[in-house]
């Protein structure tokens, strides 16, 4: 058993960024085995939600359970909880249980930032909105991926976000409008079921990324931008039924599915619906899916079993 703890201490940014290159060029190939996730609605806009994948059809299966609960910032809790369990690739048995926050927070925002090497690797100013654990994560990947841009963040609670950049070396933004204008980087890191930016706001060469438009009600981004955009997603399946601003963008029209390209599919050589230009506007939406848990639990395994990290448990 490993602990949010155990994890951190294993699981570096780099590390992070290493498994998710793995996930999607695997995932690109059609090396893993990836069925559809299933999402559980709940009472006050919560959703729980299971990823389940295998790396190689035989590799261990991978599931990760747990839910989203907007409602928890009332009480003092973080919105999103989760397990991740291994289980063994001949027998079956269950292996492992990890902690799947930590996970979550990592290995998502090491897809975001692997996403954003490829549609804008030289950015220079980076901008993080959102002040929960995805927006911590997504700067600690930054730091990695883009060593040299400008991280900045914005949140309407300007202390939270004041107190995180202090401590992730970013600078805390005040005016979210001009901060949109100024990125070379967009990332939205909220639980917002409307958009939390207007379309105007983003100028030409902008790359945008969503992290919270990852259930068709949630709506981060909006789906006007799509429309003038380049659009790639983390795995077009889940983004077609999944993703809120997608959803909206072709049930009206106005964006063609056979115009989205996902990450996979980049990192296996695809080509966009076009070459990107210096005054292109990118979008990347990402809705999660279960090959990054899986690859994920592959690299924490084995360096908890070679540094004898966890806890030992007996199930049986």
């Amino acid at each position: 058993m490993l602990s949010a703890t155990d994890v951190r201490s294993i699981f570096t940014p780099q590390l992070a960024l290493e498994s998710q290159r793995e996930a999607f060029t695997r995932l690109g190939a059609g090396e893993a085995v990836q069925p559809p996730r299933l999402l559980v609605p709940g009472p006050d806009s919560s959703v729980s939600f299971c990823y389940s994948s295998r790396l190689a059809p035989d590799a261990p299966a991978v599931s990760k359970f747990g839910s989203v609960n907007p409602a928890n910032a009332a009480r003092g809790r973080g919105a999103v909880h989760s397990v991740i369990t291994v289980l063994d690739a001949e027998t079956g048995e269950p292996r492992a249980i990890i902690n799947g926050d930590s996970v979550t927070g990592l290995r998502t925002a090491a897809a975001t930032s692997l996403a954003m090497q490829q549609l804008a690797p030289g950015a220079r100013r980076i901008l993080v909105v959102g002040t929960g654990a995805q927006a911590r994560a997504h700067l600690d990947a930054f730091a990695v991926s883009h060593p040299d841009a400008e991280l900045q963040i914005y949140g309407r609670d300007h202390a939270a976000a004041t107190e995180i950049a202090g401590s992730h070396g970013a600078v805390a933004m005040t005016d979210l409008e001009q901060a949109v204008r100024d990125a070379d980087i967009v990332v939205l890191c909220t639980s917002s079921l409307t958009p939390v930016i207007e379309d105007a706001w983003v100028t030409d060469g902008t790359t945008v990324a969503s992290v919270g438009s990852f259930a068709p009600d949630r709506v981060e981004l909006p789906p006007s931008l799509l429309t003038r955009s380049t659009v790639v997603v983390d795995y077009r399946p889940s983004a077609l039924t999944d993703s809120g601003p997608v959803v909206e963008a072709v049930a009206s029209g106005s964006v063609d599915p056979d115009r989205i390209t996902d990450l996979g599919s980049l990192l296996t050589g695809a080509t966009l619906d076009r070459s990107p230009t210096p005054t292109d506007v990118n979008v990347y939406l990402s809705v999660g899916v279960g090959v990054q848990d899986a690859a994920a639990a592959a690299m924490i395994l084995t360096a908890a079993e070679a540094q004898d990290a966890g806890t030992q448990a007996d199930l049986g």
